[in-house]
């Protein structure tokens, strides 16, 4: 079959290609394969369509319970497979990126699986993860809506996401934010601020200090580490002349010195040069030795002239190594070398320090000046945020009340309610404005209540339909999962529901599990959920119908039988008004 989803929206989306489940209830082993479009799963009361939706539950991240394990496995397991080679959601590229998933031609791959002891193991495309990681990835790759998971729309944040998604670029709330976190950012400097300038003259008298010390003081970064260094050389004094004494005597020795000896050397050396090329490279090499020789021992000499045993030299080492370490520890660091550097540090700094601090009242004005100037800015844009939000809810009231009308509910009606808080507390702006978003829902055309109070769970179901279509094309998420968002309603109203699962299916990938021939005729692909009953043992499969297969399946749906003729030609013409009445 030709998939309905468009070919743009196909291609910046992710999809589910396929999910293999193994061990879970009824089910033994099966795969499903999902194309792009609409998928409809169908089935006979307790053959399995619901084990199918767990499964998928499971690798997005659900609670995981070892009850579900078949009685003839240890085990469960489930993998998905989506392709999101080309999704554009920046937030799934991102969490994609943290956890180190590289994209390959097997897509990503979502893994579960739970042992009868209740343990459970989550995987992410071969790599070990938890089961929150796997939520966080899963909902941006699929939106389920279940009788109990639709119960987010009632919950206010959800709803403004709704508003906000379907104003899409219309919404400033990028100016809005900017503007807000530029006014957070000056309050907070102004609070900081003042509070210095409480303790001010406590903060100045401390750096005049500090200030007054290194100016006395006049320490160098690293000194400390040089002093040490000296300290070390001068407390070694004695040993350091005996080694350079010893050492010099041994090379300068009239009688037995090394330097006679070479010097010997080189006089035999130098006189036979010229006779024999092989002794004459020899000679040079040791011509070098020589002089190097020599150059020690003129450094050994100098060396012994410059050691100095003053004690006063080493009394004043201690005292400055002493001096230093005082001023790093009066200022709660380390009486280190790097204690000291930082020392050095602040006290460059604390005449900067004590200019701002003397200036402190003309900069405080400064900030508050540019404080009131961005609140007033601030309350700007949040008014004209609200406006975008009235203006974008008044057009998604008419669009959703609309469709509302051929799901069912000719009577319901849609409407979001905008609230403000007050715009001078700017203390209670938060980073979506100043909005309190309510919807507002009667599938009887009475009083409009909250939705949490005036839908019941299968109106729930068909009010987030209609919602997903009006919005479809601003989500980023590639695929919906609907569970019995059919029930309740029948023939014209079922056709019209499958119409609109149709309709939001051109922008996205749609799953639909269902009961009413009406809505499965609509589907791209039409998976069936068959059981087989052996003894005690009763097993499931999954398997695609197409052609003459579909129409037993649709025809069993009508009639609860497979080979009623009448309810085969039923079948035909329903699946032949699909053709011509694709919306």
């Amino acid at each position: 079959m030709d998939g309905a989803v468009s070919k743009e929206a196909k291609r910046y989306r992710s999809l589910l290609e396929e999910i293999s489940i193994r061990g879970i209830g009824v089910i033994d082993s099966a795969t499903a394969q999902f194309s792009p479009g609409l998928n409809v799963i169908t089935g006979e009361t307790g053959a399995g369509k619901t084990m199918v939706l767990t499964a998928l539950n499971l690798i997005l991240g659900g609670k995981s319970d070892p009850d579900l394990i078949r009685n003839d496995h240890e085990r469960l397991n489930v993998v998905g497979r989506f392709d999101v080679s080309q999704a554009r959601n920046e937030t799934l590229k991102e969490l994609l990126d943290e956890h180190d998933v590289e994209l390959s031609d097997e897509g990503v791959l979502l893994a579960r699986s739970v042992s009868r002891d209740g343990k459970s193991k989550a995987q992410l495309s071969g790599l070990a993860t938890t089961a929150t990681v796997l939520s966080n990835i899963g909902s941006n790759l699929v939106e389920v809506h279940g009788q109990h998971g639709n119960l987010q729309l009632a919950k206010g944040s959800r709803q403004r996401e709704l508003l906000d998604a379907f104003a899409g670029d219309d919404l400033p709330i990028s100016s809005y934010r900017e503007t807000l976190k530029s006014y957070q950012n000056h309050q907070i400097r102004i609070k900081d601020l003042k509070k210095a300038l409480g303790d001010r003259d406590h903060q100045i008298a401390a750096l005049k200090a500090i200030a007054a010390e290194f100016e006395k003081l006049k320490p160098r970064v690293d000194e400390f580490q040089e002093l040490v260094a000296t300290i070390e050389r001068l407390e070694s004094v004695e040993d350091l002349r005996v080694a350079a004494t010893g050492a010099l005597q041994a090379l300068d020795d009239e009688e037995s010195g090394a330097i006679n000896s070479i010097s010997a050397v080189r006089r035999f050396l130098s006189g036979i040069k010229g006779k024999d090329g092989a002794l004459d490279e020899i000679a040079d090499r040791f011509g070098e030795a020589f002089y190097a020789i020599n150059d020690v021992n003129s450094d050994l000499s100098r060396y012994l002239s410059d050691l100095s045993a003053d004690p006063a030299v080493l009394d004043n080492a201690q005292n400055r190594r002493a001096a230093l370490s005082s001023f790093a520890k009066k200022q709660g660091l380390a009486g280190d070398n790097e204690g000291v550097n930082e020392a050095i540090k602040i006290a460059q700094n604390a005449r900067a320090k004590i200019d701002d601090l003397t200036g402190g009242d003309e900069k405080l004005g400064e900030l508050e000046r540019q404080s009131n100037e961005l609140a007033a800015e601030l309350k700007s844009r949040a008014k004209k945020l609200s406006a975008a939000r009235i203006n974008a809810a008044a057009e998604l009231d008419k669009r959703i009340t609309s469709e509302l009308s051929a799901l069912a509910m000719p009577h319901g009606k849609f409407q979001i309610s905008i609230s403000q808080l007050s715009v001078d507390d700017i203390d209670s702006y938060t980073n979506d404005g100043i909005d309190q978003v309510a919807m507002l829902f009667t599938s009887h055309g009475g009083e409009l209540l909250p939705i949490s109070k005036a839908a019941s769970g299968g109106e729930l179901s068909r009010l987030m339909l209609a919602i997903e279509v009006v919005i479809a094309s601003k989500f980023p998420v590639g695929t919906y999962i609907f569970d019995e968002v059919d029930a309740g309603i029948g023939g014209k109203a079922a056709l019209e529901v499958g119409k609109r699962l149709r309709a939001l299916a051109s922008e996205r990938q749609v799953i639909v599990v269902t009961h009413l021939p009406q809505v499965a005729i609509w589907a791209d692909r039409h998976i069936v959920v068959t059981k087989d009953e052996s003894g005690k043992v009763t097993t499931s499969s999954l398997t695609t119908v197409d052609g003459n297969d579909r129409e037993i399946e649709i025809a069993r749906m009508l009639s609860g039988v497979e080979d009623s003729e009448h309810a085969q030609e039923h079948a035909r013409e329903l699946l032949n008004l699909r053709k011509t009445q694709v919306r």
